[in-house]
């Protein structure tokens, strides 16, 4: 193995995010009970405990990046999982995430597919289709983008 991201968790704006979410509706579903809301709209109650279960799975969700002699995993848990051979990749660049301007999580934009954990330090690889893989720190994507030429992926340097 020539990288290994380890698993990358959101970072501070995701996380408060989520959190908000999290407590937004963990209060409603209070609300819910404390009024009784229950017995007359049993559906809307149903939706609103799946919603507080589902953002509460995908906060603990984290991606991970590796980078082997013929492929790159790609792993953004809970839902994504990807192979890439090395021959399949024609290029990779440095780049950077900017705020939530791509958003976070699993991102699908003109960029390609995106993991965005958090802001900062990227890696744009194009494989056909793009891929914008966020590092969250200058030493990985350096560690990264060095593994991508050492597997035989021209590297463009900015």
């Amino acid at each position: 193995m020539l990288f290994d991201s380890g698993r990358m968790f959101y970072g501070r704006l995701p996380r408060a995010i989520l959190a908000g979410s999290v407590l937004l509706l963990a209060g409603i579903l209070l609300a819910v009970f404390l009024t009784g809301a229950l017995q007359s709209e049993p559906v809307a109650c149903i939706s609103i405990a799946c919603a507080l279960i589902l953002i509460t799975f995908l906060a603990f969700g984290f991606s991970k990046i590796q980078v082997l002699e013929n492929e790159v995993r790609l792993r953004w848990f809970p839902f994504y999982r990807r192979r890439i051979p090395v021959a399949a990749i024609r290029s990779a660049a440095p780049a950077t995430v900017h705020g939530l301007r791509y958003g976070f999580g699993l991102r699908f934009g003109a960029f390609g597919l995106g993991i965005i954990q958090d802001t900062g330090p990227a890696v744009q690889l194009d494989a056909g289709r793009g891929y914008l893989l966020s590092l969250g720190s200058v030493d990985r994507q350096e560690r990264c983008l060095a593994a991508l030429a050492v597997a035989g992926v021209h590297v463009a340097r900015t």
